[in-house]
């Protein structure tokens, strides 16, 4: 019997990261005209390193365009002014060997090499490709690798499946983690590798120190390093977690080699800095190309200065765009606190080593959350919920895994309850923003509830994003649908794991979640109170600049309203309520005009999916 429970949680588990991978990997958000400046400067900067063989991307902006997060460099002795990528150089160094086999395959299938004499569908077609092709081998893939290995690792905490199936789901898809992996940026890779640090360094601390891996202590140093060369604000989280390796690792060779893993990485960030700045110990910051984020830097150390109140509540806590309140599950994080470091289970050892890393993984988190809290810039413009707290979601997915198996133990009844709650958060949190992610994943500061003001509204009208099958000549927006109904599965799959559960049990499992998910879900529905900044957002500049152009439900009906004419009058009203759902009204009310039958004629018909 054991054998074939075993069995089926390894195809649970298989099916489960089958739905998992079709959203990560098979969906990428792109608007070429709005798209995140913190994206597109990487790719200058990787385009110019292969392509002119340097830093500067001067000749990569005069091919393709202005980009903002830009550092202008005076140019020295009379020479000209010199621009740079203001960001850490790790992910456009990494999209150095992808970049290149991409232009080599582009211009082999007929396609003309980045020119200044580009026509403007010539330069859109190669940046959009360029984008898609690294966020795909740089970025997507290995976060979703990252999240295989994730789930093996939290069998060392718990052996319920639905439990660690939950906090994969909440952590990869219920987070900005998802939005974060489908752009060539470092928020999420931020994570992946900041984890793989505290992670590594966990496991060789259940050994003695005489037999702690040589190997280890390299990759974490390398790790260590990586984080801050992916991402500047991510410091804090470096420095923390290198502490605690020097504490670990401190015998002569492992601390030789943790210090050389994590030289190297310095290193190339201190080159950049030397070649593009003048200085290893100078980031960009100094030479903002942008005024008014010059003036934001100027303040502080480069735009930090001391933390206060009203960021740290807001970036935790707000509906829109704070980390717990975008992604219930992360609560459960929480419970670490008094079920991992005070009230944990196990042997003497093992419950001194889960303190030890609760604490570290804690300080870590309080460190990074004070330093954004007293960043000028601290809401980043355009983004998608907390994104300079992109490292936070693993951590507390872990946390809340190590708090919930403590308190289901050995009683089937608290383990129902514990199982129902992840799992209904889970799905909370990947409604609440990993579908918002996938239909796009830059959105303006001004929007209050991202899912019922913004997701919701254009994934009904059609406009989605960009899918994996466009590739292969599959234009139409059915499988970002199919991505999208198994970004939803996901949770859902967690939450059906039954194991050796009696019926009562399960049926309250599947109680618990279905509570826990409703709970999670009500802020985002809730109504805008009187004097928020915006009661009705504008989805009409999304609309007219989607990306692809022409496949929306809009354009489709419009066309097949057009080819019946007064054959199907009906068909003119259910356009212009399509219209009015996103806020074409102008549009609609034309409609409206254009056909020749009374409404109360035709059937109601809504604007579900």
């Amino acid at each position: 019997m054991k054998v074939r429970e075993r069995r089926l949680e390894v195809w649970w588990a298989r099916a489960f990261f089958f739905l998992v991978a079709l959203p990560l990997l098979g969906i990428s958000p792109y608007i070429g005209i709005i798209n995140n400046p913190n994206e597109n400067v990487r790719t200058y900067m990787t385009m110019a390193l292969v392509e002119d063989h340097t830093f500067k991307i001067d000749g990569v902006v005069g091919r393709v365009g202005w980009v903002n997060d830009m550092a202008r460099v005076p140019g020295r002795n009379g020479q000209p002014d010199h621009v740079y990528s203001l960001k850490g150089p790790a992910v456009s160094y990494a999209g150095v060997p992808v970049y290149w086999a991409f232009r080599k395959v582009a211009i082999r299938l007929g396609h003309s090499p980045p020119s200044e004499t580009w026509k403007p569908d010539e330069r859109a077609w190669w940046l959009r490709s360029a984008t898609f092709t690294l966020r795909l081998f740089v970025v997507q893939f290995p976060c979703f690798l990252f999240l295989v290995w994730f789930e093996r690792y939290l069998r060392s905490v718990t052996l319920d499946l639905s439990l660690r199936l939950s906090a994969v789901a909440a952590a990869g898809l219920g987070t900005n983690y998802i939005a974060y992996a489908q752009a060539f940026v470092s928020h999420a890779l931020v994570a992946v590798f900041a984890f793989l640090a505290f992670a590594l360094t966990e496991i060789e601390l259940r050994r003695l120190p005489r037999r702690r891996s040589m190997v280890r202590a390299f990759w974490v140093g390398v790790c260590c390093g990586l984080v801050t060369m992916l991402e500047y604000s991510a410091f804090p989280i470096s420095l923390a977690l290198a502490v605690w390796g020097l504490c670990v690792f401190y015998r002569p060779t492992r601390l030789a080699l943790f210090a050389l893993g994590g030289m190297l990485n310095v290193g190339a960030l201190m080159f950049f800095q030397w070649r593009a700045f003048g200085s290893p110990f100078l980031p960009g910051y100094k030479f903002v190309d942008t005024q008014a984020y010059q003036a934001v830097h100027q303040q502080g150390l480069f735009g930090v200065v001391a933390p206060t109140w009203e960021p740290f509540k807001l970036l935790s806590i707000d509906p829109g765009f704070g980390f717990f309140g975008t992604s219930p599950y992360m609560w459960l994080g929480l419970l670490a606190v008094p079920f991992a470091l005070f009230f944990t289970f196990g042997s003497p050892r093992v419950r001194r080593l889960r303190r030890r890393t609760t604490f570290v993984w804690i300080v870590a988190m309080l460190s990074m959350w004070l330093a954004v809290s007293g960043a000028v810039n601290w809401r980043a413009g355009w983004t998608i919920g907390p994104r300079y707290l992109g490292a936070a979601p693993p951590f507390f997915a872990f946390g809340a895994v190590c708090a919930l198996e403590k308190i289901a133990h050995t009683s089937p009844f608290r383990r129902a309850l514990a199982r129902g709650l992840a799992g209904g958060l889970a799905m909370a949190s990947v409604a609440a923003i990993g579908f918002v992610s996938i239909v796009y994943n830059t959105l303006p500061p001004t929007l209050l509830h991202p899912l019922a003001q913004f997701a919701l509204p254009l994934a009904r009208a059609g406009f989605v994003a960009h899918h994996a099958m466009e590739w292969v000549g599959w234009n139409s927006f059915t499988f970002w649908y199919v991505a999208a109904a198994a970004l939803v599965g996901a949770p859902l799959a967690a939450v059906l794991v039954r194991g050796n559960a009696r019926a009562w049990s399960y049926a309250a499992q599947l109680g618990v979640a279905a509570l826990a998910c409703s709970a999670g879900l009500r802020p985002q529905f809730a109504a805008p109170k009187p004097g928020e900044l915006l009661e009705h957002f504008d989805l009409r500049l999304f609309v007219y600049v989607w990306e692809p152009r022409g496949r929306d439900r809009l354009t489709n009906l419009r066309v097949e309203a057009e080819r019946y004419g007064p054959r199907r009058p009906c068909m003119w009203y259910h356009l212009a309520d399509l219209e009015e759902s996103v806020g074409l009204f102008p549009e609609a009310a034309g409609d409206v005009k254009r056909s020749e039958a009374p409404r109360s004629t035709c059937p109601k018909r809504g604007v579900a999916f």
